[in-house]
This record gives C-alpha cells, sequence and structure tokens, in this order.
C-alpha cells in the first residue's frame, strides 16, 4: 500500500504548505511567500478575494479549514503507514469520504472565483492538490477491493462499532485528541492573526460624522492638467487626485490603502498623482527639505510616466520601502527600474530611463505640478481631491471605502 500512502503523504504536505501560505496572505497580503505569485500588478487577488466575503466562513478564513483538512490526512496516513494491518483499511475508509468532500468543496469555491473573476493561484493549486488525493484514493480503493476484497462500509463499521482492543482504544483517544488540538491550535491561531492585524475600526458615527464633514465642504472647481502619472484604469468612473511626496511615509501609507481599493474596485477607481516634493532642492517653496532626494524619486515617477511603465515602477519603488527611503538617491531610483522584467520596460534600458529623469522636459513638468500646488494653497502630502472636495492627510481605508461607494452610486445614478 505504500505505493499509494507514499504520494498521498506528499500530497498533503504539499497542501498543507499552500493553505499555510494562504492563510498568512489572508492576513498580511503584502508578505512575500513562495514562488507562486498571488498577483504581480496593483490588482491583488489575494486582496480581492479576503474583501470579498467568501474567504471566510463562521469568520474563521477557508485556508484555516484546509489547512486542517491536509494535516488531518497527513496524520491519517502516518498512523497506517507506522501501524500497518487493518490501519491501512480504517486509513482508507476515513479518506475516501473526506476527498470527496473537499473536491466537493473546491467545486463551490471555484465556482464562486469564476463568478467573481478572480484568478488565486495558491486557491487553484489546492484544488489542484486535492483532484489527485482523490484519484489516487479511487485507485487504492479499487486495488484494495481486487486484492483484500476491500468493502468501505463493512471497514468503516468495524471501525466505529464493536469492542475495541485496548490498543484500538488508546489509538482512538489519540486520534480525537489529536483533532481537537489541531482544531484549537489552528482556528486559534487565526483569530490572533484577526486581531493583531486588523487594528482599531473607525466606528460607524465617527464614519459617518466624517463623511457628513466632507460633503458640507465645497466643491472646488479645479481644472487638473494631464499629468501621465495615472494609477487604474485611465476611464475609470472614480477619480483620486493625489499631490504626493514619493518618499513621504504618509504617502506610503496612502499607497497601501490604494492597493485595498483597487483590489476591490479593480477597473472602477483610478488614482491621478501631481508630484509635491518636500525636497527644497526642487521645491523653493520649503524653508527645509523633509524628505532628502525625494526631487529624484519625483523625477524617477515622470520618466516611468514618459515611458509607460508607472503601474511596474511604483510596485518596484514601495516594494522595500521601509529600507530605503531613509538613503534613498538616484542609484535607488536606477535600481528599482532595473527590478521590472525586461519585458515590461516597453523598450526603455537604463540609459534611456536615466536620460528622461534628468532631463529639462521632466524638471519642467515638476515646476508645473508644484506651482499648482502652490495655486491650491496645498502644503501637506497627501492632500487628495475626490470629486473635487478636498482631503488633507491619509484617510483611514473604511472612510476611503465608503467615499468609493458613494462616488460609484452617484456615477451610477447619473447613468
Amino acid at each position: 500500500m505504500k505505493k499509494f500512502t507514499y504520494p498521498l503523504l506528499a500530497l498533503a504536505v504539499a497542501g498543507a504548505i499552500i493553505s499555510g501560505i494562504l492563510l498568512i496572505q489572508h492576513y498580511y497580503p503584502d508578505a512575500k511567500i513562495g514562488f507562486i505569485s498571488c498577483g504581480q500588478g496593483i490588482f491583488n487577488p489575494c486582496l480581492s478575494l479576503a474583501q470579498s466575503g467568501y474567504a471566510t466562513l463562521f469568520t474563521i478564513p477557508v485556508a484555516a479549514y484546509g489547512l486542517l483538512w491536509y494535516l488531518l490526512a497527513l496524520f491519517i496516513l502516518l498512523i497506517a503507514d507506522y501501524a500497518g494491518g487493518r490501519y491501512h483499511a480504517f486509513a482508507l475508509a476515513l479518506l475516501l469520504p473526506l476527498c470527496v468532500i473537499a473536491v466537493a468543496a473546491d467545486a463551490v469555491l471555484g465556482l464562486i472565483l469564476i463568478v467573481l473573476g478572480i484568478l488565486c493561484p495558491y486557491c487553484v493549486a489546492t484544488y489542484g492538490v486535492n483532484i489527485f488525493a482523490l484519484a489516487l484514493v479511487i485507485l487504492w480503493f479499487r486495488s484494495s477491493k481486487e486484492e483484500n476484497g476491500f468493502s468501505f462500509f463493512e471497514t468503516f463499521r468495524e471501525l466505529l462499532s464493536g469492542e475495541p482492543s485496548p490498543d484500538r482504544k488508546a489509538f482512538y483517544s489519540a486520534f480525537v485528541l489529536f483533532f481537537f488540538l489541531l482544531f484549537f491550535a489552528i482556528f486559534a491561531t487565526s483569530q490572533i492573526l484577526k486581531i493583531k492585524t486588523e487594528g482599531v475600526k473607525i466606528p460607524e458615527d465617527k464614519t459617518a460624522s466624517f463623511l457628513a464633514n466632507f460633503y458640507r465642504s465645497p466643491v472646488e472647481k479645479i481644472d487638473f492638467p494631464g499629468t501621465g502619472i495615472v494609477l487604474g484604469n485611465p476611464k475609470a468612473e472614480v477619480t483620486i487626485v493625489a499631490f504626493t511626496d514619493f518618499l513621504c511615509s504618509a504617502c506610503y501609507e496612502f499607497y497601501r490603502i490604494e492597493t485595498l481599493i483597487f483590489s476591490k474596485y479593480r477597473d472602477r477607481v483610478k488614482t491621478v498623482y501631481y508630484n509635491y516634493p518636500l525636497d527644497s532642492a526642487c521645491n523653493s517653496d520649503l524653508k527645509r527639505t523633509v524628505y532628502k532626494n525625494s526631487c529624484i524619486a519625483a523625477r524617477a515617477f515622470m520618466a516611468a510616466s514618459e515611458g509607460g511603465i508607472v503601474e511596474e515602477y511604483i510596485l518596484k519603488h514601495f516594494a522595500d520601502y521601509q529600507n530605503t527611503h531613509s538613503r534613498y538617491d538616484q542609484g535607488m531610483a536606477i535600481a528599482a527600474f532595473n527590478q521590472i522584467n525586461t519585458g515590461a520596460r516597453r523598450g526603455l534600458d537604463e540609459k534611456r530611463f536615466l536620460a528622461m529623469m534628468n532631463s529639462d522636459s521632466t524638471a519642467r513638468k515638476i515646476q508645473e505640478h508644484i506651482g499648482l500646488a502652490k495655486q491650491l494653497h496645498i502644503n501637506a502630502t497627501p492632500t487628495l481631491f475626490i470629486a473635487g472636495r478636498r482631503l488633507v492627510g491619509v484617510p483611514p481605508v473604511e472612510i476611503l471605502d465608503q467615499l468609493i461607494k458613494n462616488e460609484l452610486a452617484g456615477t451610477k445614478a447619473l447613468e
């Protein structure tokens, strides 16, 4: 029976690893784990799925149930391999219905992904593991039936009824204890991760008060000129205008919130960026530099805009922000460009990108952005405009999410 149990053990280990990655991705979507990527662009399928409401069951991530299943299967197979004898038959009797249930659950989850239009590579990988596991268990069943006259119902009845021997009683006790300890460990860990990553939620009354004040503020009639630094679908229904410093810590937090918004609303939202570097090297309005070399970052983003690689560049720029922003220089700007796959660079090379960064045209455009910010009396980053209303600083994700919902509802009502 080892020709079936060993491949099943390998599949159970693979499934447990993938489910563990999915569980971590659920709570830490920015985590770089494994060689399978959840999403290469600003739209992250893991984030999209997590925000859809279908990633949890009874407030527990579906990935946690998958991890429980694979570890339980691993335990059953290891016991069968160690004990031998009738335990192989008992393992088969347990695994056959469990594999059928797993594949049936996967069919439902796969249908949900299709309806949502989301491709989750990790999820698909677990579906493949379960299908292969079920196929192996069916082959094991057929082989056992031909060689030993295996009967599923009789074996299952034997497993659950009759007066077991002392060693069988000990095994049953250990199995039940293991299952409940495993159940408790996985779901307790999930709850701990949830508490650690949820943060402090804004009370509904404060959200409502903030939104009421926002919509009471006047709509500023501003004719924003084209900038080229656009993230998201250029034809999106809702536009967020952001005056930013690409080395600003608050702007980085806004970017992190953007990834949630883009993943949730996908092609329905876009951000149009304008440079307002808090660096006196290019911003004469400042008495002192707040973020050294942010003028270089502004030039890099203007070059990325000119080269048509804004999305690719912003992902690389912010990928290691915590370790690079305090010592940022032109070399790091070029390093971010070089990290972009050659095929995604649209024919740009390092020499051309550097030339665009340091061109007179780029410097002139940055000054136009700074001039516009001065005209609008902007002195903090990020400063956002949504439907003509100003929002200074980084709004909590709950508030920005509700603003987007309101604006989408408004644009739909006008159609």
